[in-house]
């Protein structure tokens, strides 16, 4: 590394620069570099206009929605797409390329890594251990394809040398395990990226040691999210759900009436899930699953590190009830044949005993509320608990015409994964970096910097790290 101070340290700005998710920056050091994180936010694609996760890559590059960095992506996906059309979509007579290319995948959101069936084989990509079980578990579950990059795998605290730069991984807290920020030791700068955080978690302690090495390296250069930045939360701190009380909501539910309870969680939530299957236990009820989220239950949740121990992990197989997924869904369909423990059971049994039962409900298979609704006893009203599960919004026109249709209660108890902007703004003042850099938000330009020099980047624009320091 004594060589190092001649290595122009270098960073571009790609994606969720004015959008939530899709982040996409490269840094690069001489010639190696890293690009984080490698996911999607939706703009151009939505509902019935979409494409596949692998075979849709050339669309994503034309759309600006995926990195022009050549040297990510399997050129049988890329076809005739090279680097002078992508150059020519970014306005650019050049990108830059990275010949000794790695990337990096913060958390298991397909706003970080649904660019994961894309890559070319062979391509070093790092990401907690925790986050690539997840990663496992989705694509068992048929949510995603599987990946041909060299997936390397990471602990918290761990510093792996690139050789012209070391990066160290700092696990932080966000609504999915293994989420994980780092700091970049370069010849002459310090980055820190946060990932999606927030204070209202498990772990809230995680943030504060972030903040520790932060201070004690002198970090130039911090890029944090910034989801919740708006003009409704700027002078007024919300009121959070601590993630420890969304389960027992939905205990409470199932303690509130002798009909149905209905739950929509995301799955890849996994330690959630492990409470739920607590809860419901506790509530005298089982939890009925469809195959694809059973399936990602159990290929995850037996090689979470972060799960170790669990009560939910001895008492699963008596709490959790199997039912086939309809042939008219549109939801995931395993893609991988894993032997499942639980009991099956059929909507008749279900119906016939409506208070000894939660259904997992995802939004694909809404429409099983029809059945289950109409058939059986309809003297206590069903419950549903929409707690961060799809549709992330509580005015979902279509979700909210199937409840009032057959009369089941809605209850909203969500606390999703970002942080308040007066929690990012206590963030950014204690670490004191030269710059701050906010993204992963719809409104950067809001965010209050406590007097820390601030920079909203333009996509595609890139800097000597040197130069951006000083701008």
């Amino acid at each position: 590394m004594n060589q190092g101070h001649q290595l122009e340290e270098r960073i571009t700005f790609y994606g969720g620069l004015t959008t939530i998710g899709g982040v996409h920056i490269v840094y690069s050091c001489g010639d190696t570099g890293i690009v984080f994180d490698l996911g999607m936010a939706r703009a151009f694609f939505k509902g019935e206009v979409s494409v596949r996760s692998d075979y849709g890559i050339r669309s994503c590059l034309l759309t600006r929605m995926a990195p022009p960095v050549m040297g990510l992506y399997d050129p049988a996906l890329l076809g005739d797409v090279g680097e002078a059309e992508l150059a020519q979509v970014w306005g650019q007579d050049q990108l830059p390329q990275v010949k000794n290319l790695h990337g990096f995948v913060s958390h298991i959101h397909q706003d970080h890594m649904a660019l994961l069936p894309s890559l070319r084989e062979g391509l070093p990509v790092w990401m907690h251990r925790d986050a690539y079980a997840v990663y496992e578990g989705v694509v068992a579950a048929g949510e995603y394809e599987g990946t041909q990059a060299d997936i390397r795998l990471i602990e918290d605290g761990q510093i792996v040398d690139f050789g012209t730069f070391r990066m160290e991984f700092i696990e932080v807290d966000h609504d999915s395990p293994g989420v994980t920020g780092f700091i970049i030791h370069g010849p002459e700068h310090k980055i820190a990226f946060t990932a999606d955080w927030r204070r209202h978690g498990r772990n809230s302690h995680r943030l504060d040691r972030f903040i520790e090495r932060c201070q004690s390296e002198g970090v130039d250069l911090l890029i944090t999210e910034g989801t919740r930045m708006r003009p409704d939360t700027l002078f007024r701190k919300p009121k959070d759900r601590l993630e420890v009380e969304v389960a027992v909501e939905c205990r409470r539910a199932m303690e509130d009436t002798n009909g149905l309870v209905y739950v929509n969680i995301l799955a890849r939530n996994v330690e959630r899930v492990a409470d739920l299957i607590i809860r419901t236990k506790e509530a005298g009820r089982q939890l009925v699953m469809d195959e694809s989220t059973a399936v990602l239950w159990k290929e995850t949740s037996a090689k979470l590190t972060v799960l170790a121990g669990h009560q939910a992990l001895d008492v699963d197989q008596e709490v959790i009830r199997l039912l086939s997924t309809p042939q008219w869904s549109k939801g995931p369909q395993p893609s991988k044949e894993v032997e499942l423990p639980y009991e099956s059971i059929t909507l008749n049994e279900i119906t016939a005993n409506k208070s000894s039962y939660a259904v997992y409900l995802t939004y694909p298979n809404t429409p099983l509320i029809a059945e289950l609704e109409t058939f059986g006893s309809r003297e206590s009203a069903s419950i549903y608990v929409h707690a961060d599960g799809n549709p992330l919004t509580p005015s979902d026109e279509t979700l909210l015409k199937w409840l009032t249709e057959f009369g089941v209660q809605y209850r909203y108890c969500a606390t999703g994964g970002h942080a308040s902007p007066q929690e990012i703004s206590e963030l950014t003042t204690r670490i004191a970096p030269k710059l701050v850099v906010p993204l992963h938000s719809l409104h950067p330009t809001m965010f209050n910097s406590g007097g820390i020099r601030k920079y909203c980047p333009a996509p595609g624009e890139s800097f000597a790290l040197s130069e951006l320091v000083r701008k």
